[in-house]
């Protein structure tokens, strides 16, 4: 093995590839990144065992002189590409077992690993291969994932659900006490799918996707499901279980729509968290006389109100909720009014905007 390539253009795809690997004492190849080289493309791989990311260098960007394939440490090259000098080349090459690195008058010489010993993913079977735009993948992620449980006894939780029927596509995360939905129309070629993918897994494939008005191929299997982003791949495993019903969840005819304003409730919250019980995380709202009232108080005994005027002069509605729950939702919606819409009684809280319409969110009240 044996080429050279920019120190920049190698940097900014081992970024994209890098973070899902660990330190791992009893797979040490899983720290390792592959190298795949021919005259055609450079292959770079990495992976974890339940993700694996794959990305195609065109031969246009690099010298090639021999073809080969190795495995080295992922963080080292990280670091090796970051501290080079910048328009720069590394010049790789394959020497026994060890990959010697030079640039300019530095070098490296680096352990590998045989590539034989470097998981793969199994062959795909049956499969179905659907394309959608990368934006609409991107916007489901981030108006959702940060519902996602955190080591849920209940795995089906650990993850976000990707679902297709009725002509609408769904993005849907809960941890139980919160859930996050969004929804769009889309046409796609199947009747439907539905598959949970894991919040690591949905974190990287964020990082991989543009906004721009371009598609993402992917193809699913009954196990795994392949992102395909222009020359990078991403394989992860399907997190297996049944998914709550969030449609029976979702508010559908509610006794009451209080209009808020959001930028007005998130400087509220901000100062009012200042003296919010750090092990519940609650505050009180009090909705009256065209007024929402805001209160919190610690285990010190220490408290701290707040107010500000709303439309709304029913009445009187109070509840308690996490904080920072609700700032979750705050700091995602763009819109500049808000609608609480509950039933009476309050057993949850759902959230919208008239802007943001296919965007849903309830949180369960808290008993304080």
């Amino acid at each position: 093995m044996k080429f050279i390539i920019k120190k920049e253009i190698l940097l900014i795809h081992i970024k994209k590839i890098v973070n899902i690997i660990t330190k791992n004492p009893i797979f040490p190849i899983l720290e390792n990144i592959l190298i795949n080289i021919n005259q055609d493309r450079l292959k770079l791989t990495s992976s974890n065992l339940e993700i694996e990311i794959n990305i195609n260098i065109s031969h246009k960007h690099y010298s090639f002189f021999k073809a080969g394939n190795t495995s080295i440490s992922g963080k080292k090259l990280l670091h090796i590409c970051r501290n080079a000098p910048k328009e720069t080349n590394l010049n790789f090459k394959l020497i026994n077992k060890k990959i010697k690195i030079q640039i300019i008058n530095n070098i490296f010489y680096l352990i590998t690993l045989s590539t034989k010993k470097f998981p793969k993913f199994p062959k795909y079977t049956e499969k179905k291969e659907i394309t959608i735009p990368q934006n609409l993948l991107k916007k489901i992620i981030s108006f959702t994932q940060f519902s996602i449980a955190n080591h849920d006894i209940r795995n089906c939780l650990n993850g976000l659900l990707l679902e297709y029927h009725n002509n609408y596509l769904y993005g849907v995360a809960t941890d139980g006490h919160r859930l996050a939905m969004y929804k769009e129309k889309i046409f796609i070629p199947i009747n439907s799918f539905s598959m949970i993918l894991s919040k690591k897994s949905i974190l990287e494939l964020s990082q991989l996707l543009a906004e721009k008005e371009k598609t993402v191929k992917i193809i699913i299997n009954k196990n795994q499901i392949l992102f395909c982003i222009k020359n990078i791949s991403l394989i992860t495993k399907i997190i297996d279980g049944n998914f709550p019903n969030y449609h029976e969840i979702i508010i559908k005819k509610p006794i009451k729509s209080i209009p808020v304003s959001l930028e007005k409730l998130k400087k509220a919250l901000l100062r009012t968290s200042i003296l919010c019980d750090t092990n519940f995380k609650g505050i009180s709202l009090k909705f009256y006389n065209n007024l929402l009232k805001i209160r919190s108080k610690n285990q010190e005994d220490e408290e701290s109100k707040d107010s500000f005027n709303i439309q709304y002069n029913d009445e009187k509605i109070k509840f308690s909720i996490n904080i920072f729950y609700l700032l979750d939702v705050l700091n995602v919606l763009k819109s500049k009014i808000i609608y609480f819409i509950l039933d009476i009684p309050v057993i949850k809280i759902q959230i919208q905007s008239l802007e943001e319409k296919n965007i849903f969110y309830i949180i369960m009240p808290l008993r304080l």
